[in-house]
């Protein structure tokens, strides 16, 4: 397909679905400022009918977490895969189905890797964001991209909202930390015309990553420190936002992110040197426009143009060049159009996506593949009393072009989603839910067309969801203010897992689809507010998950029915925190149970569970017009030894202190 057939394509798609819009004569009612755009009110994850998690700005603040990814082990049911250090990498596993499993959006638009199907978390700041949100099925807004529709379940990152009328807000500081950290930071948003705003943050981080460590080298054990796990990176975004007269709201953001890393090496049989280098450069432009007419339809248009540059070198690896050093490009061009109607009781939605996603590279032999994808959804709602159904099809079609070699063959596949919620009462505090979900996975392009080890002969994952659940939620006038509680329970079956297997030998492997996993699980939430007097709240949060995921692919084999890796029986964490005046103090603990860093299920392959607690304390000051935020904390305070990933340690004990001014 050619870029101009693809630019038309788009192009009556959105002029599709705009028309449909009954015609509206022009508002004259007049702006109003006060209204705070972007959703300022906090979404309560625990009135909807599916199961969701939120971290809001408050929690966030008061975390040991400067990313996204550190940010998202605090959600039951979720594993985030953590190499170690500022710079290890960070994915995310939802319920064991894998990061792959796992849709990213970043202001409601999605954020994709064609490449590897999964995104580094690490390289998105918490210091942006005003809430993170973990949804299981899909988001459940109308209307909603087509796209969102398409993952298991869907990390939702939302940053920091405009907060019109203020002409001018700013914020500047400094976090400082343990093993050679330093991150400056600054933001601002000013009012540049009438309902206009500009938003511009930035963040720069340095670390030298050299945590002491333990190596063993089967006879003896000796302490070091970690060696190339270095990192040098930039995030930066702008934003502008208009509110239209009729109340429409168009939002554009521009966002960069550059980063320089050492990847350290796997710490077997006491080997520790690496020389790997992995640079990043990552760039997207993306627009929302959201218009909500008086009839009750509601329009959403969606697009995004994003580039990703990764530069891998291996100086120490044998070959005849003398090393490696891989250069990729991953380019991909979005639009989506979604268009909900409400009608009583009733909520319909038709959203339509499509993305181009092209990948080149210097290697040799190279496949240079090109994915045509797209999404087409309808859903419906229908809401009454007690009841809430939720419903929604999606058609994939997927298509592949390649210069050299085989092609994968073109996907079509329709997947449904059916939701139910029942309220024993109308103002009952209970509510009942229950979801099923199917999912279709196609390959990334390592899967299908790695030199050696791609396989263009892949069929795509196929998985089932199904879930049940409850959740309670009610507010009181005393001591103990609120209670929010839930608890699901979940089975998850994965068809057609694409697993990597030894090919000709030991050292040449490929892709195949050869895996099925049963999962298993319960995951259990609640969040408690309450206050010991009149200046002194308090606020705790709990979440727990037990859960088996167990490979089930050949009866025959050794390993049937043995854990998969890296899934724990049980999982969790607890936040408490104490307010009082201009003090906030704190503790955060997080828990692993013993889990397996490989397929077999053997005394060698099995990793200790562990346990961390973090303590922190923040005051902040008035300086005449400003405000002086001062936070300390200490990381791992039992200075606990564990790996999240086998032959990976993550750091110690350590501190970090920061100061932030602002005028808000």
């Amino acid at each position: 397909m050619t870029y101009n057939r693809v630019y038309h394509t788009c192009l009556c798609l959105f002029m599709a679905i705009a028309v449909s819009c009954p015609a509206q004569e022009r508002d004259s009612t007049a702006i109003l400022d006060p209204v705070q755009v972007s959703g300022a009110g906090k979404r309560n994850s625990f009135t909807g009918s599916i199961p969701s998690q939120t971290l809001d700005r408050r929690t966030l603040n008061q975390l040991n977490a400067t990313s996204a990814g550190d940010a998202a082990k605090y959600f039951s049911g979720v594993l985030v895969r953590d190499y170690g250090g500022a710079g290890g990498l960070k994915t995310i596993s939802v319920r064991s189905l894998g990061a792959t499993h796992t849709g990213l959006l970043y202001d409601g638009i999605p954020v994709s890797d064609v490449q590897t199907g999964q995104t580094d978390l690490g390289r998105f700041s918490t210091g942006f964001l005003r809430s993170l949100d973990i949804f299981q099925a899909n988001t459940q807004l109308q209307p909603a991209p087509a796209r969102s529709f398409a993952s298991a379940a869907v990390l939702s990152m939302t940053t920091k909202t405009f907060t019109p009328p203020v002409n001018h807000e700013w914020f500047a500081g400094l976090r400082q930390g343990s093993f050679g950290f330093w991150q400056p930071f600054a933001g601002t948003t000013l009012r540049i015309g009438n309902n206009l705003h500009l938003q511009v943050n930035t963040e720069l981080t340095r670390s030298d990553g050299r945590y002491p460590v333990n190596i063993d080298n089967g006879v003896l054990t000796r302490k070091s420190k970690r060696i190339n796990t270095d990192l040098d990176s930039w995030q930066s975004e702008a934003s502008i936002l208009k509110l239209f007269k009729d109340s429409s709201t168009l939002q554009v953001k521009v966002f960069n992110y550059l980063s320089d890393r050492g990847l350290p090496a796997g710490l077997t049989l006491g080997n520790e040197q690496s020389k790997q280098r992995l640079f990043n450069s990552d760039q997207f432009v993306q627009a929302r426009y959201l218009k909500n007419y008086t009839n009750g339809y509601s329009l959403l248009l969606s697009g995004k143009a994003s580039q990703n540059y990764t530069r891998y070198t291996d100086p120490l690896f044998q070959n005849n060049a003398g090393g490696l050093d891989n250069r990729y490009r991953q380019s991909e061009y979005y639009l989506s159009a979604a268009i909900s109607k409400i009608i009583r009781n009733v909520r319909l939605s038709y959203a339509s996506d499509i993305a181009i996603t092209d990948l080149n590279a210097n290697t040799s032999n190279f496949a240079y593949p090109t994915r045509t994808s797209l999404w087409n959804n309808f859903a419906g709602s229908y809401a009454k009393k007690r009841w809430q159904i939720d419903g929604s099809l999606l058609l994939t079609t997927i298509t592949d072009r390649t210069r050299t070699g085989i092609v994968s063959r073109d996907r079509n596949k329709l997947t449904p989603t059916l939701s139910a919620s029942y309220r024993p009462g109308i103002n009952s505090p209970f509510l009942i839910r229950a979801f099923y979900k199917e999912v279709f996975r196609m390959p990334g392009f390592n899967d299908l067309y790695y030199i050696l080890v791609g396989n263009s002969n892949l069929r795509p994952e196929q998985a089932r969801q199904y879930n049940a659940g409850f959740a309670f939620n009610r507010s009181y006038d005393h001591n103990i203010r609120s209670i929010r509680l839930s608890a699901d329970a979940y089975l998850n079956r994965i068809d057609d897992k694409i697993v990597a297997v030894p090919a000709q030998n030991l050292f040449v492997w490929t892709m195949l689809n050869l895996g099925k996993v049963d999962i298993k699980g319960i995951d259990l939430t609640g969040e408690l507010e309450g206050r010991f007097s009149q200046t002194i709240n308090w606020f705790a949060r709990v979440a727990y998950t037990w859960q088996q995921a167990k490979n089930i692919t050949d009866k025959a084999a050794g390993n049937y029915r043995d854990r998969i890796p890296y899934t724990p029986d049980h999982s969790g964490s607890g936040i408490f925190s104490i307010a009082w005046k201009q003090w906030n103090t704190g503790i955060s603990a997080l828990f692993s149970g013993n889990r397996y860093g490989l397929g077999d299920n053997s005394a060698f392959t099995q990793l200790r569970g562990w346990g961390t607690q973090d303590l922190f304390i923040s005051r902040f000051f008035l300086i005449k017009k400003a405000r002086a935020l001062i936070r300390g904390e200490l990381n791992n305070i039992g200075d606990q030894r564990y790996e999240v990933v086998r032959a990976y340690p993550m750091p110690g004990r350590a501190y970090r202190i920061s100061i932030t001014f602002s005028n808000q």
